[in-house]
């Protein structure tokens, strides 16, 4: 869980609580609409039309069909009557229609920017104000590729064109065969995408025609039982199409709905995690939590995505990335300690030779990674600021803790004392995170402050009660009206449970609690 299947990389899962893409978006809900679930979305304006806006920078016509899908589900902004009219603008002479982001303006565009175009009238209801001789004119084009060999997918964008202008589909095109699935236990998982694209496309012509379909439902049932927690949304979506099409029970799609009800937002709308892109930063959250709970740090995944991301040329030559990456490798292979690491730590632009209030976070972040890259840091110089605010407290802990977690303790200023946080851990309320709160507690517990029972109370209050998202029982979350999970935030209440011995059982199941 949390591993990207674009790079490789942890994400964070704050992700999680990210609606999916206006195309994944669309897949999803079309299929459960299917599976006849009915869904609605009650998405504030602001993120619909997020997804409106991202939909159209991608396809002025297929964006718009993407959009289809949220209007029926209740967003009625996501699409409305000034889009029949941009529509109508990319009708050309000829009958077709014409959508830049498709390419070339041959005929597999433009069979493909009409079945979009007629469809988002159609579900508009303006497909109706096409005069007859507009009509005609598409129809008699449609009918004049109909003759020709064509790929399955031109065919059925074809099929489907005709259909929503209710015109016959011709024998040519009904006639094509269902692809064959004799030879699918031998097919790469590439060829068995294209496999599946093929059959969907098949489908969707003998339904243009009002044929029934005849596939090979034993061989797709098994995909889908294999298939239905992992598949993308689109192959998901052509999945049950080209299986409610052949006449499957309702039994088989039982565990598509599970998957789909489980990845909805409270708004209706669904995630995605196959798009969350993940990021060194992320992961080394992640392989701190593994060294807390007591599980392996050894990744050979992770160092699969560095080699990959460093071969592309596209990565970043800032030092704080940089020592990221070094760090991940570091923990990651268990490896040494390299050169690269070493300059970094000792470099005052990367890692401050002076804390103040204000790089207090900077400091310890990059004293952290130090760590992990196994390298020793220097003691900073020490500023002096008020411990009258929250901002002033929490960044007192973070070089508290900073130091402390790089094996320098004994260069706690004196003038930090428990007493100092004494106050502040006993108040959770007086933070507007979980993390902030846990690394003022970690200060005092770390000066000699006592668990006892008022703070026991407090911790309840300010940690406990955030435990926990969707699929993520064990993570925490942000705090402060944030009701997302977080790595670092999971980092801080670990840490400080570890600190306390495991008295607050805020570690997972199985954690050796004496730390050792």
């Amino acid at each position: 869980m949390l591993v990207s299947k674009e790079n490789g990389y942890y994400y964070p899962p704050f992700l999680r609580e990210q609606p999916a893409g206006p195309q994944a978006q669309s897949f999803a809900l079309r299929t459960l609409s299917e599976l006849g679930r009915d869904p609605k979305t009650s998405a504030p304006a602001a993120r619909v039309s997020s997804l409106r806006s991202e939909a159209l920078e991608s396809s002025s016509l297929w964006g718009r069909d993407w959009l289809i899908a949220l209007r029926q589900a209740g967003a009625s902004e996501a699409l409305g009557g000034a889009d029949a009219k941009a529509v109508d603008k990319q009708r050309a002479k000829g009958g077709w229609y014409v959508d830049s982001a498709l390419g070339d303006d041959g005929d597999a565009a433009r069979l493909g920017a009409t079945w979009a175009a007629l469809d988002v009238l159609k579900a508009l209801g303006r497909l109706g104000d096409l005069s007859p001789a507009d009509r005609s004119v598409t129809a008699d084009w449609l009918r004049s590729l109909a003759g020709k060999h064509r790929p399955l997918d031109q065919s059925a964008a074809l099929a489907s064109a005709l259909h929503l202008l209710k015109e016959p589909v011709p024998a040519a095109l009904t006639g094509i065969a269902a692809p064959h699935t004799d030879d699918f236990a031998h097919l790469t998982p590439s060829t068995r995408a294209d496999r599946l694209n093929d059959t969907y496309h098949y489908v969707l012509i003998q339904e243009a025609a009002g044929e029934r379909p005849d596939v090979d439902r034993t061989t797709w049932e098994a995909v889908l039982r294999d298939g239905a927690a992992t598949l993308p949304y689109e192959q998901l979506y052509y999945l049950v199409h080209v299986l409610k099409g052949a006449g499957s029970p309702d039994s088989v799609f039982a565990p598509v709905v599970k998957r789909l009800e489980g990845e909805r937002l409270d708004d209706g709308t669904v995630r995605d995690p196959d798009s969350y892109l993940g990021d060194p930063d992320a992961s080394l959250f992640v392989e701190r939590l593994r060294s807390l709970a007591g599980w392996s740090r050894q990744d050979p995944g992770l160092i699969t995505a560095l080699d990959g991301e460093e071969k592309s040329g596209d990565v970043s030559q800032e030092g704080a990335e940089r020592l990221n990456r070094a760090a991940l490798r570091k923990v990651a292979a268990d490896g040494g300690t390299g050169d690269e690491a070493r300059r970094l730590c000792a470099d005052p632009t990367v890692l401050p030779v002076a804390v103040t209030e204000q790089n207090a976070r900077q400091w310890q972040r990059t004293t952290l990674n130090c760590a992990d890259a196994g390298v020793t840091v220097r003691t900073p110089q020490i500023g002096t600021w008020g411990l009258d605010t929250p901002q002033g407290v929490v960044a007192a802990a973070t070089v508290t803790v900073g130091l402390a977690d790089a094996g320098k303790r004994g260069s706690v200023p004196s003038r930090l004392t428990a007493g100092s946080f004494e106050q502040w851990a006993r108040n959770p309320d007086r933070f507007t995170s979980v993390y902030d709160y846990a690394l003022a507690v970690r200060a005092y517990s770390l000066l000699g402050g006592a668990l006892d029972t008022p703070l026991r109370e407090a911790l309840e209050r300010g940690v406990t009660a955030y435990k926990g998202c969707p699929g993520l029982p064990d993570l925490y979350q942000v705090g402060g009206g944030d009701h997302a999970c977080d790595l670092k935030t999971t980092w801080a209440v670990w840490t400080l449970d570890r600190q306390l011995h495991g008295a607050m059982g805020w570690l997972p199941k199985g954690t050796e609690e004496n730390g050792k």
